[in-house]
């Protein structure tokens, strides 16, 4: 069985020497059919890590039931399935209070510390598994993981109905992000974007306005020159936060979910305090936002045509990491094929 493993920094392999795997009696067989690649794939593609050399990766993904264990109840064979690759320990504090994506004993998952998806067949845990609705497609399936992601951060933020909110960087998680807030009721919607392919799939997906990212101050003039309320920095840089900074309203709220791998530098911190500025970082999601993301998938609330960019086969994916390692780009979401 052919897999993509990461090998570490800048290098990432088809191997073809896999077996089909033996599930435990709490695990199930999943035949997979689309696999997503993430930002972070990408992250520990260009600095070696935070993910485990010589695991296979992938872990936003979809498939098929096709071997069940002895002790698994409600999960059958042939049902349409997706899973929550975190894998938590179930005891820790965190993950009595139902924030086992901060899992202090293990933080493991499927994709990062233990072999992931890109592969024809997946044994994972049952209790990670979450079946498709008939009506939630493949494609779907597969991006419910980083709509998680999104849904969790507007969650967290404690976004309210009717507030306005810039959004910056229109990939993946930053067009998911638009497409809650919509759904969550915000007035105006702002996003700030340099790629014009992007920006045009931001105002598809429901921003009122996009601008590029030296044009912040027209987003603080659109808003009776208070700024936004919210803040959303999907890309993680220095230079992002900074604009974030200098945008968002007296006492709004700026929330980080863009991890790079630099640095950042926070040089205003002057500026944070007098002005009752927020700041929060968010990172995951739990078990109920997976399955918020996948009812509004089955109620067709967010779209993911416009975000999937191109479908791959297996054997192209170290060259896709190559040309996804070097921005700007225009791809937004790449699925993997194995159907």
């Amino acid at each position: 069985m052919k897999a993509a493993v990461f090998k570490g920094k800048e290098n990432l392999k088809i191997e073809d020497d896999f077996e089909k795997p033996n599930i435990a009696s709490d695990e199930v067989l999943i035949k997979v059919k689309k696999v997503g690649i993430c930002g972070s794939d990408v992250g520990s593609y260009e600095m070696g890590g935070p993910y485990f050399p010589e695991k296979i990766i992938g872990h936003e993904f979809s498939g098929d039931i096709v071997e069940v264990g002895e002790k698994v109840k409600k999960i059958r064979i042939g049902m349409r399935v997706t899973v929550n690759p975190v894998i938590p320990c179930h005891e820790c504090f965190y993950c009595r209070q139902n924030l086992e994506n901060m899992c202090k004993i293990k933080n493991n998952g499927y994709g990062i510390t233990e072999h992931g998806a890109m592969r024809e067949f997946i044994d994972v845990k049952a209790e990670r598994v979450h079946i498709l609705p008939e009506n939630v497609s493949y494609e779907e399936g597969a991006s419910v993981e980083p709509l998680s992601v999104a849904l969790y951060a507007v969650e967290q933020s404690k976004f309210m109905l009717g507030q306005n909110a810039a959004v910056i960087g229109a990939g993946p998680i930053g067009l998911y992000i638009i497409q809650a807030l919509k759904i969550a009721g915000a007035n105006k919607v702002y996003v700030l974007e340099p790629v014009k392919s992007k920006q045009k799939v931001a105002l598809t997906l429901g921003a009122d306005k996009v601008f590029l990212p030296n044009q912040w101050n027209k987003i603080v003039r659109q808003l009776d020159k208070l700024g936004p309320d919210h803040v959303y920095d999907c890309v993680g840089l220095s230079e992002t936060f900074t604009t974030a900074l200098n945008m968002i309203k007296k006492g709004g709220q700026i929330t980080l979910i863009g991890m790079h791998a630099s640095k950042i530098e926070i040089n205003n911190i002057l500026m944070m305090t007098t002005n009752n500025i927020s700041v929060r970082g968010v990172y995951g999601y739990n078990q109920d936002t997976f399955n918020t993301a996948i009812n509004l998938f089955a109620q067709k609330k967010i779209k993911i045509d416009p975000i999937i960019t191109k479908h791959i086969k297996l054997e192209q994916v170290p060259e896709t990491f190559q040309i996804l390692n070097h921005p700007p780009h225009e791809e937004l979401k790449i699925l993997v094929d194995f159907d």
